[in-house]
């Protein structure tokens, strides 16, 4: 079995500097889950990736793929600043954001502007 997830997975967490414990806590899982994953023995769902991802602060990409270490193009240099304002935030916050400007944009008139 493939176990690039469960590696990815193990460094990540070292690089956050969590325990096996601590993972499972903020995940609401077993440690001994953790422990199976990381050394490939259990699988996963891939919501429960995304869960991962969220909760050692990583990108998706990182933990099931090559992670790709080029910056995303923006369309301008604003979307780059709200970008890096909302960069090093803990991930409970990006979400509040997320659901705030979501909110907020339901409340902006649409006009077609070219």
């Amino acid at each position: 079995m493939d176990n690039y997830f469960g590696l990815r997975v193990r460094q990540a967490r070292k690089n956050a500097g969590l325990t096996q414990a601590a993972l499972a806590e903020k995940l609401n899982l077993d440690e001994t889950t953790i422990s199976r994953i990381e050394n490939g023995t259990q699988t996963t769902s891939f919501s429960s990736m995304l869960h991962f991802s969220e909760a050692l602060n990583v990108r998706f990409d990182y933990l099931i793929c090559d992670y790709l270490e080029e910056e995303p193009e923006f369309c301008d240099a604003l979307d780059a600043e709200i970008i890096d304002i909302i960069r090093p935030l803990p991930a409970n916050y990006k979400r509040l954001i997320r659901d705030n400007i979501r909110n907020l944009i339901k409340e902006i008139p649409v006009r077609n502007v070219e």
